[in-house]
């Protein structure tokens, strides 16, 4: 039997995960009536628990992503809440309370916040190609069963841009059952990140040896069961330049009593293993130095852009700027930096004599223009 020593150890320790995985924030909010202050408090607690892990260039960088996509769901965040005071004040009703917010490290709030400070949210289109299985017969739902299985995964970690591969074939004339040419979808402003995955499946029956007296008879018996492997080859390209960040493998095996439940099962595990291994790719790229960022500058007159270039070369931490091209008011400018570039951005427009505006941004890559 249990002695009461070791279970108030092992409460102590119970109770010790559950304030790791959650934080009491107090807070007031404010509404209409006690309905609306409440949810205006669970906002306001999940707002300061985000701020507390995502810096405040990175929050204004992604302004639009934290409000619409984490903000939102604020209230499926919050555990707990206490109110300490309430009433209507200065036309307003007004909650005081301490509100327990969930940062487990796997839940949907903390997965979507490592994804914001690490990467930016980036942009991903996958794209799952199929030549056959062991037979040599294609099967159409094979790939695209593995593609919703990665999908999903990666949306469950927290990426909330995946682009459907439809889009990404659309007028293209691209099969998906043999091998893409990849500069038939390269470069694309539209994404940050391209992977490419190649799927094999090998599907064969279960069978044993069979035994009299404890020797073998040299025959087979089978089990009834089959055997899936399931295998892709990944290839991370970066959709700007095209160029191949990294390359890996994954499989994922299943025993099911038949082929087709066999074969889904192994499919979906390797989908869902695959979004794991292409997150940890991600991160680490994105922990990685990788200095170089790539400009485009659109502007009424090429003096415009002779000042930006020259104001670059002014900036500090930043070196080899470069014009790559130049075609009807656009330029691509490359240069190197340790600095963000929403950072580059707000240093250029104090150095130039224009109006400078952001069109679009991403970790490798920015747009503005003078117009």
């Amino acid at each position: 039997m249990m002695k009461k020593w070791q279970m108030l150890l092992i409460g102590s320790l119970l109770t010790a995960c559950n304030v790791a995985a959650a934080q009491w924030i107090e807070v007031t909010g404010v509404g209409e009536d006690a309905d609306s202050a409440l949810r205006d408090a669970k906002r306001s607690a999940v707002e300061q628990v985000v701020g507390t892990y995502i810096s405040s260039e990175t929050l204004v960088s992604q302004a639009s992503v934290v409000q619409d996509e984490i903000y939102a769901k604020a209230v499926g965040f919050v555990t707990d809440l206490k109110v300490l005071d309430e009433g209507r004040r200065a036309g307003a009703y007004r909650v005081r309370a301490n509100v327990n917010v969930n940062t487990n490290p796997n839940s949907e709030l903390m997965n979507r916040v490592e994804m914001i400070r690490a990467l930016g949210d980036p942009r991903i289109g996958v794209v799952v190609t199929y030549y056959g299985d062991a037979d040599g017969t294609v099967q159409e739902k094979y790939p695209l069963m593995c593609e919703s299985a990665i999908n999903s995964k990666l949306t469950e970690l927290g990426f909330t841009h995946v682009v459907s591969s439809n889009m990404l074939l659309n007028d293209k004339e691209i099969n998906r059952y043999a091998a893409i040419d990849t500069q038939k979808l390269l470069p694309d402003k539209n994404l940050d990140y391209l992977i490419i995955c190649k799927l094999d499946l090998h599907t064969g029956n279960i069978v044993l040896p069979k035994y009299e007296s404890m020797s073998t008879t040299g025959e087979n018996f089978s089990t009834g069961l089959v055997r899936s492997l399931a295998e892709i080859n990944i290839d991370i390209y970066k959709a700007s330049t095209g160029e191949v960040l990294t390359s890996f493998n994954v499989e994922s095996k299943a025993v099911q009593n038949s082929s087709n439940t066999s074969a889904n099962a192994s499919i979906k595990l390797v989908g869902a293993d695959a979004a794991g291994k292409i997150k940890q790719a991600l991160s680490k790229k994105a922990a990685s130095v990788d200095n170089q960022l790539q400009l485009h500058v659109e502007a009424t007159k090429y003096a415009d852009i002779s000042e930006i270039m020259q104001a670059l070369k002014s900036l500090p931490r930043v070196s080899n700027v470069r014009e790559e091209n130049y075609n009807k008011g656009k330029s691509v400018i490359t240069l190197e930096t340790t600095i963000k570039p929403q950072t580059v951005f707000r240093l250029l427009k104090e150095k130039v004599s224009f109006n400078l505006f952001m069109k679009n941004v991403n970790a490798n890559d920015m747009t503005i223009t003078t117009k």
